[in-house]
């Protein structure tokens, strides 16, 4: 058994990779799961799946990450550690342990208790029947070492198949999960996703791997083959190019696949400079999609009838045109191109690279008129609407 890490570029068709495997699985008489974090991929794999193969199949199952660590890896064999059966999830925007606004952990929320048992205050919210999402993969760990990997053991025995999807977003105890699965299962698992759009974090604590390099480093030390889908099926040759340059080198270069355009986009083709003077007459001609860092970014600035999109939330998409909102730390890569991101704005660095890549036949970089001069693409001007 060969297990494969697939590095998929922005628009490289990694869904389409999935669900054409999955079917050639079902159609051998297997069974499919695909594992991946966020909502809006869940939707995407189930529609995209019907849309292929015409109908439903039990044979094909999608999870979200912390439903499949609740069903599959502590739930089945969580009373070696805690009798109360756990009936859910609650969802951490932040770590639980500690007060709120300092980095003072609350008393009596330690992992283990004196008798070296584990702390079910620690895992499980007070009513000891709703599981911390930023803690579920560790406690799926030490199930898993309680128990032998038997969850592990118990998913070959149901899936031939397993796809983990968004695996840039994995971070941490996540990967002692892959782990054990990499050792205990018979059933190949193929871990897909591209770690210049990490942009989550699943959960908490400084356990490595945090950076791309660590995660990559993780995977080939697991034994994992790699693949690269560095085709781009979504954007036009300047956008690839563009988005390259965020990780300058780093990665393998992007090929664009967009052979054709249709005719009512190639009057504005490829990236601008937008002055903040121009933002209303250039939504107006264009009616792109705004992307900005979170819901305040630019509130003065954009105006009533712009679309607007995150850049995390943003993930996933495609848009015809889009107009970027860069932030101070991002505006370095839009003056000059040059500058390499510091490794501690990794997060600025690959939302930047997510927003760039939503985009299919134009881009428009938001500038500050003073600074909008001698820049290298060029400015948009109202006479070009």
């Amino acid at each position: 058994m060969i297990n494969i890490l697939c590095i998929a570029g922005a628009g490289s068709g990694k869904t389409q990779k999935i669900i054409t495997e999955s079917i050639m699985e079902i159609e051998r008489g297997g069974k499919v799961l695909v594992v991946t974090y966020t909502t809006s991929n869940q939707q995407e794999l189930r529609r995209r799946f019907l849309e292929t193969y015409g109908k439903h199949s039990s044979q094909f199952v999608v999870k979200g990450l912390f439903s499949f660590y609740l069903e599959d890896m502590v739930r089945p064999f969580q009373q070696v550690l805690f009798t109360q059966r756990i009936e859910g999830i609650f969802f951490n925007e932040r770590n639980p342990h500690l007060q709120s606004g300092t980095t003072y952990m609350l008393p009596g929320r330690k992992e283990q208790l004196e008798d070296k048992s584990y702390n079910p205050k620690h895992y499980l919210t007070p009513c000891k029947s709703k599981a911390h999402t930023g803690f579920l993969a560790k406690l799926a760990t030490r199930i898993a070492k309680a128990t032998k990997n038997s969850a592990a053991v118990r998913l070959s025995d149901i899936y031939s198949r397993v796809y983990f999807d968004e695996v840039q977003d994995l971070v941490g105890w996540d990967y002692e999960i892959l782990k054990i699965l990499n050792k205990a299962m018979k059933s190949p698992m193929t871990c897909v996703g591209d770690f210049r759009q990490t942009v989550y974090d699943t959960t908490f604590g400084q356990k490595t791997p945090q950076t791309a390099a660590e995660k990559i480093a993780a995977f080939k030390s697991m034994g994992f083959k790699e693949e690269a889908l560095m085709l781009n099926w979504r954007s036009v040759k300047a956008i690839c190019m563009a988005a390259d340059d965020v990780h300058m080198g780093a990665y393998e270069t992007t090929v664009s696949a967009v052979d054709t355009v249709p005719l009512e986009f190639t009057h504005h083709l490829g990236i601008f400079i937008v002055k903040h003077s121009d933002i209303s007459d250039y939504i107006d001609a264009y009616d792109p999609m705004v992307l900005r860092w979170n819901v305040t970014s630019g509130t003065k600035m954009l105006p009533d009838q712009a679309r607007c999109y995150n850049f995390g939330s943003s993930k996933g998409l495609g848009f015809d045109r889009v107009l970027i909102l860069p932030v101070d730390k991002q505006m370095h890569f839009i003056l000059d191109g040059a500058t390499p991101f510091p490794v501690k704005d990794e997060m600025a660095q690959n939302k930047l690279y997510v927003a760039i890549t939503r985009a299919r036949y134009s881009l428009g970089f938001i500038i500050p008129d003073k600074k909008s001069e001698g820049l290298r693409f060029p400015i948009w001007t109202k006479t070009e609407a």
